[in-house]
């Protein structure tokens, strides 16, 4: 409401409810940074001189040039009061659909409260930030719009999309919008008020009405706070806490303006997400922070090295800590330490440095692809003695594709030691028809090159919907991994979640007879609550075993005999009424892991389609299977080795039912222990 004519204007958002949360007095408006602004028409048509003002508190820079309010005569005639994606403010002025942009040299702060004039006067603008003049637009050829019919609040005139996503919005909090009838001066503005205020912390965590009956939400999974995230990095114990980064547009609901998001936890389970650690910045890693690795240096401190991208060949780059907290840090001033791949390569991209040291030298792996012959996956060797000048060996390891099926450009390398011998995992990008896939082979490190055991890599996960994984001792010294699992949902679909992927609970990695073997991480048996077990007893075709009702949060272990069926499993996300099903079962007949999503949801945009892997079983052995369910995530473990991942989307809530099925034959259950398991209760700290 405009509190003096009492007019009312429309909030609008893809959101269902208008999210009102702490303002700089009162409440104020939160906004998501690509759908939520408000478009207030005046009474009367308003002409110079006028100013706008506002309180603003910003989570994210934008994906693109963003306006905090702008005063229209029309599309084609307005002024706005901007910020562009590295947090520059700017004015910008359309004069009959042509747009003149008055830069300025500031970088205005994220995660505080920002005071926001824009002056108007005759064929002058002026924008203020925090009572200091910041911009001037004037001049003998300045020509400003002689009236004005409304006002925009939290975004641009301009629109532009990237895909389907709107990049003109700002991400944070709104409030004390005010219009006045006059154009402001330094001399009107109370500068001692706006420091005692601008002192105030904003409290930027996404509402809890925002996801409120978001029942596909995982509510135990590591997941930011809302919007776009993309693979994590560098998951590191220090100092009695687990920190992990992750690829992270806040601003947006897809894959641009990346950087990197952190999070904490003492027990890998309560995960408090902070501020992003790394920002693009205009220069060396303009167009994104990109994947990279974190580790330990020789002074027992942190270091990150990502991949910073600029429109040219991508270079590995440095950052350090400010404190131990890790919440604040400073990039590296020689960056980048490598400038782009060898030179006697065609090839200009390349990308996801992995770091690890050997005896006094430390080396460096980086996803890539060699173009010269028959196009192959690699991964190029560096060495250093202090992380900041690197040497280029040559490919530590190349793959054969037309033999080994890896693929033409490896993204995402882990080289990484366990029991005396080297894991190379790798994540093949898609080609050929085929998905993105993590798979490893298993070797030793031999005159500085990786000599696998086997020609031909094995898969990490039976179905892989699991990409990426990031891998570190915890604390008793076992080797743990987190990774991410992808939608693979429509951008509608995406843009009107809200929030885009995930990543997997923790998992231990041990090394057996050149396998690697996983297990959900110990850690998340705190979670446990209200355990539930079933004798043992033979299910029949036709006569379900209905385990659960009304859960989306569930722990399932289950030992089976399969005995003369031909088919078993569990149906999850059941909905009698509707049709709503996921079988998950083993195919004994054919040797197969099946996740059948083909009825999974009645939302017409999700893929319908059979996941398989191929998945042997002694039909006389008892085989256990270990379900982790999470609204739309799960993640199986098969015989305490083998593992896989799937996403479902159902559309109603109540299809939630979980139940054991056997086709072709008895199964014998010998036992079945089944927990809910609590939300972790992930934080923010901003």
């Amino acid at each position: 409401m405009e509190t003096v004519s009492g007019q009312y204007s429309v909030i609008r958002s893809f959101k269902t409810s208008a999210e009102f949360v702490a303002g700089i007095s009162g409440t104020g408006l939160r906004t998501d940074g690509y759908s939520t602004f408000i478009n207030a028409k005046f009474l009367n048509e308003v002409s110079a001189p006028v100013s706008l003002e506002g309180w603003f508190a910003l989570e994210t820079y934008p994906t693109d040039t963003a306006g905090f309010f702008a005063i229209e005569q029309d599309s084609a005639n307005w002024i706005s009061a901007c910020i562009n994606q590295f947090g520059e403010p700017m004015i910008s002025v359309c004069n009959d659909g042509k747009i003149s942009w008055y830069p300025s040299n500031t970088k205005m702060e994220r995660f505080k409260w920002l005071n926001v004039i824009l002056s108007v006067s005759d064929n002058k603008v002026v924008l203020f930030l925090n009572g200091e003049r910041l911009v001037f637009a004037g001049g003998e050829s300045f020509k400003t719009p002689d009236s004005f019919t409304s006002i925009l609040i939290g975004r641009d005139t301009r629109e532009k999309k990237i895909h389907i996503f709107p990049v003109t919005y700002i991400n944070g909090i709104i409030d004390e919008v005010k219009v006045w009838n006059r154009a402001l001066s330094e001399s009107d503005l109370n500068k001692k008020e706006i420091e005692l205020l601008v002192e105030n912390s904003p409290s930027l965590a996404i509402p809890e009405i925002r996801f409120e009956g978001d029942f596909n939400r995982p509510k135990y999974h590591i997941l930011p706070a809302a919007n776009w995230t993309n693979e994590t990095h560098g998951l590191i114990y220090y100092k009695g806490k687990y920190h992990i980064f992750n690829q992270k547009n806040g601003n947006n609901v897809y894959l641009g303006q990346i950087n990197w998001g952190h999070f904490s936890s003492p027990d890998l389970m309560q995960w408090t997400e902070h501020r992003p650690v790394l920002t693009p910045e205009p220069g060396y890693d303009q167009l994104g922070i990109w994947s990279g690795h974190a580790v330990i240096d020789d002074s027992g401190t942190p270091a990150i090295m990502y991949t910073g991208g600029n429109g040219g060949p991508n270079g590995m780059c440095l950052a350090f800590p400010k404190d131990s907290s890790l919440i604040e840090w400073e990039k590296y001033n020689g960056n980048p330490v490598v400038d782009g791949p060898p030179q006697q390569y065609t090839r200009k991209d390349f990308r996801d440095p992995y770091v690890w040291k050997e005896n006094d030298t430390w080396y460096m792996i980086v996803g890539f692809g060699i173009e010269e012959d028959v196009k192959k996956g690699t991964v190029l060797l560096y060495q250093s003695s202090d992380l900041k000048n690197w040497e280029y060996l040559h490919p530590l390891f190349t793959g054969d594709p037309a033999n080994d099926g890896s693929g033409i450009f490896w993204e995402m390398p882990v080289f990484w030691k366990m029991n005396g011998k080297y894991i190379l995992s790798v994540n093949p990008i898609p080609y050929d028809g085929k998905p993105a896939v993590a798979i490893y082979w298993v070797g030793d490190f031999v005159n500085y090159h990786f000599v696998p055991d086997h020609k031909k890599p094995q898969k990490l996960e039976v179905i892989n919907r699991m990409l990426s994984p990031s891998v570190a001792l915890d604390e008793d010294g076992q080797t743990t991994a987190i990774a991410i699992i992808p939608d693979l949902i429509p951008a509608e679909m995406q843009m009107k979640q809200g929030w885009t992927h995930l990543y997997s609970i923790p998992r231990t990695w041990d090394l057996v007879n050149g396998k690697i073997y996983q297990q959900p991480h110990p850690a998340i048996q705190k979670l446990r609550k209200d355990q539930t077990s079933f004798p043992e007893q033979e299910i029949t075709p036709g006569k379900n075993l209905v385990v659960s009702t009304g859960k989306h949060q569930l722990e399932i272990i289950a030992k089976i005999v399969p005995q003369n069926c031909e088919r078993f499993g569990f149906n999850i996300g059941k909905n009698a009424e509707n049709g709503e099903v996921t079988p998950i079962c083993f195919d004994l007949k054919n040797d197969k892991l099946l996740v059948d999503l083909t009825h999974s949801s009645k939302n017409e945009q999700i893929y319908k389609k059979m996941e398989s892997g191929d998945y042997k079983l002694n039909k006389n052995e008892p085989v256990e299977l270990h379900l982790f369910i999470d609204g739309s995530v799960v993640e199986g473990f098969i015989n305490g080795k083998d593992a896989f991942t799937t996403r479902i989307f159902p559309e109603f809530e109540n299809s939630n039912e979980v139940e054991l099925f056997s086709e072709g034959g008895n199964i014998l259950l010998k036992e079945l222990m089944l927990w809910g398991l609590k939300s972790s209760s992930n934080q923010t700290d901003f």
